[in-house]
Order: C-alpha cells, then structure tokens, then sequence
C-alpha cells in the first residue's frame, strides 16, 4: 500500500513537474513569438492565403481519418484473437507482430518506397493511409491486447450461455469495455498521421495531394526563405491536434493504463 504523501515531496513533485512543463513550453512560446514578428498576422494571412492550402487540409483530414478506421479495424480484431482465443503459435505470432516496435520508419523508407511504387501506389492517398498504419499496428496491438486481457472472461462465458457467437461477443461485450483504450489508438493515430511529414515527402510529388505538413516548404525557396510565415504555418498545423488532444485527455490516460494492473 501507499503511505500519505508528505507535503514536503508534494512540493517537490510540484517544482519538478513545472521545470517540465517549462521545458516543454519555451519552444512553443518561442514558435508563437517568432511567427508574429515581420508581418505580425500578415504571416498567417499568407498562409490561409496560399491556392492549395485547403487542399492540404482536405488531404490531411482524409488519410487521417482512413489511418484512424482502418487501424482501430485491424488493430480490435487481431487483440481479440490474440486475447480472447486459443490457437497454436499465438504467442510466437504476436513477438512478430511486435518486432516492428525495434524498427525506425526510417529504416523501412526503402523497401517501403519499393512497396509502394509496386502497388501503383504513388501520389494516391494509399501511399501516406498503408505505411501508416502498418508502423501503427505493433505499439497499438499491444495497447489493446492488454486492456482486452483485464475483460473478464467471466462476461464471455455468459454471453456464450446466452446464445451469444463469437462475432456477438466481440461486439457486445469487448468493444463497450475497450473504448478508452480504443480512443486512445485512435487519437494517437491521428496525431501521428496529422504530423507525418516523411512519407508525403517521399511518396507524394503533386501538389494538389501533398498534406498540411507540406504546407511550410512553400515558403522556402532556394535563395531566400521566409522564417516568419513558416513559423506560422507550423502553429496553423498545430492548432487542430492541440484541440483534439484537449478533448481526448481522459480517455488517453484511462487507454494507457489499461493493462497496468492484473
């Protein structure tokens, strides 16, 4: 059991948690600051400005919201199987799936590329919607599989008394309990796929399908660039995930503790 916090270690907790806090705003301060100097708001009315900004948006918002679909999809059945049901190898199976934690995306540009291009895949939404989720599956699949082992399966067993298949009890019993843990794939998900800059930058040469990410190179040219309204493209980016985070906080936390205790 844990004793009483003192008031002495509270406030140290406290002095520690806001030197992190600071670490943590002073770039964010810095990157609002520095995108207000020269034109002031001007930078950002260059910005909303640009022909093919909405376009980025639109593109962003798609492959985001496909990542986020089609990996809660995979991602909910495969824990399901791996938790819930019994068949040979299912361990051996799910260490390979999570061999992909070691591996950098980095790593993978390559055969990644070579993938890509072999599926006709190039300057479509597929290109930047496949490789996301398939390097957001191992992390997710082990966030899931372990919330799905705290489900009794107790619950099951009535489902099953009740007439309930397997189908049925996936989807009346496991997905209820699993929607912190899911919400939290989700948003996950759609930040990491809202900030992806690599593989627009690799996969996509047409600009009218290029993402929100691509939007500060517009602004960089070979001879001169323009700091200010690439600062305020990047705090433009921003703003979306912020909110998105802000309204998913409680169930981030609830979804990253899920398996911490057994």
């Amino acid at each position: 059991m844990f004793g009483r916090i003192q008031l002495s270690e509270k406030i140290t907790m406290n002095v520690l948690l806001l030197l992190v806090a600071i670490v943590w705003l002073v770039p964010l301060v810095y990157l609002l600051g520095y995108s207000l100097e020269g034109d002031h708001w001007g930078n950002y009315q260059a910005v909303l400005s640009l022909k093919l900004f909405p376009h980025f948006l639109i593109n962003s918002f798609i492959v985001s919201v496909s990542v986020v679909i089609l990996l809660l999809t995979v991602v909910a059945l495969a824990a399901f199987g791996f938790s819930k049901a019994t068949f040979p190898g299912a361990s051996s199976i799910f260490a390979i799936c999570l061999i992909g934690l070691m591996i950098p995306p980095v790593a993978m540009l390559v055969p990644l590329f070579q993938t890509v291009k072999s599926f006709h895949w190039m300057n479509t939404y597929m290109s930047l919607i496949g490789p996301e989720v398939a390097m957001s599956i191992p992390f997710s699949l082990l966030l899931a599989r372990n919330a799905f082992d705290e489900i009794p399966n107790e619950l099951l067993e009535a489902a099953e008394m009740d007439g309930a298949n397997a189908w049925g009890k996936f989807v009346r019993i496991i997905l209820p309990l699993a929607v912190p843990v899911l919400t939290t794939i989700g948003i996950l998900a759609f930040l990491n796929s809202w900030n992806q800059y690599l593989f627009p930058l690799v996969f996509i040469n047409k600009e009218t399908m290029l993402t929100v990410t691509m939007a500060p190179k517009f602004f960089i040219n070979e001879y001169t660039s323009d700091y200010h309204k690439v600062f305020a493209a990047l705090v433009l980016i921003t703003i979306p995930i912020v909110i998105l985070y802000l309204f998913g906080q409680k169930y981030m936390q609830r979804g990253l503790t899920s398996g911490a205790i057994k």
